[in-house]
């Protein structure tokens, strides 16, 4: 590849200093991989460097992943853009919006005006949100126990709505629900769905939900800063 050598340099330079632990560069053009690269190390604490091989946690960019098997399955005809939701899910047919609450801290809520669609869904529109960053959730999440989306339970789907679907944007726990979709009209569950007709056929062998103990000597630390701003790897399940 023409100045890859200047690349190297670039990203290097990234990792010099302690910046960042460690990183891998890849980039592919139509006839494949162009370029590929890491430096650093995985961990800032211990000496193994990063490899190209690494496996990293990609977080929601799972989201990516769950809207593509979405999509197959609007071209299949299973799911419809524009369908309402609780078709698939009946469920939503109970959801509604959060208005806010009284003075016993008892949530106020009302029956949205429109109808969650998949489409709602993919382009985070639905109306719900995350409750680390939207603080009428938090509080909800807080009074009535909700649990969190990132626990995996299907209760953490029975969130009320912020506002409206189709009124604006916000991040939050819509493509959870767009892949419970994909689970209901294919009949599998999302990881046997994603490793047999995406990952698989895409040769993503190191891409799953589920944590495999091959993956152990590869996987880079989760960092963060503390107050005097030094990396330090945190401590997370695997």
């Amino acid at each position: 590849m023409r100045n890859a050598a200047l690349i190297d340099q670039a990203l290097a330079a990234a990792v010099n200093g302690e910046k960042i632990a460690g990183l891998v560069a890849a980039a592919a053009d139509q006839d494949g991989p162009i370029y590929c690269a890491a430096f650093g190390r995985r961990n800032i604490t211990q000496p193994q460097r990063m490899t190209t091989d690494s496996v990293f946690r990609i977080a929601s960019m799972t989201k990516a992943i769950t809207a593509t098997a979405a999509m197959q399955m609007v071209e299949q005809g299973k799911l419809s853009l524009d369908q309402p939701a609780k078709e698939i899910l009946p469920f939503l047919a109970d959801t509604k919006v959060l208005l806010g609450f009284d003075a016993n801290d008892i949530p106020l809520m009302r029956a949205p005006r429109t109808q969650i669609t998949l489409r709602n869904l993919l382009t985070h529109t639905a109306g719900f949100v995350y409750d680390t960053w939207n603080e009428d959730m938090h509080r909800y999440a807080q009074v009535t126990d909700l649990p969190a989306a990132r626990t995996g339970k299907l209760a953490a789907l029975s969130a009320p709505l912020n506002f409206d679907p189709g009124e604006r944007w916000e991040y939050g726990i819509n493509i959870d629900i767009a892949g419970r979709m994909v689970e209901v009209a294919s009949g599998l569950d999302l990881e046997t769905y994603l490793q047999r007709y995406v990952c698989g056929p895409l040769g993503m062998v190191d891409t799953s939900f589920v944590h495999r103990p091959e993956w152990d000597s590869r996987l880079p630390a989760v960092h963060m800063r503390g107050e005097d701003g030094v990396l330090a790897p945190m401590t997370l399940a695997p």
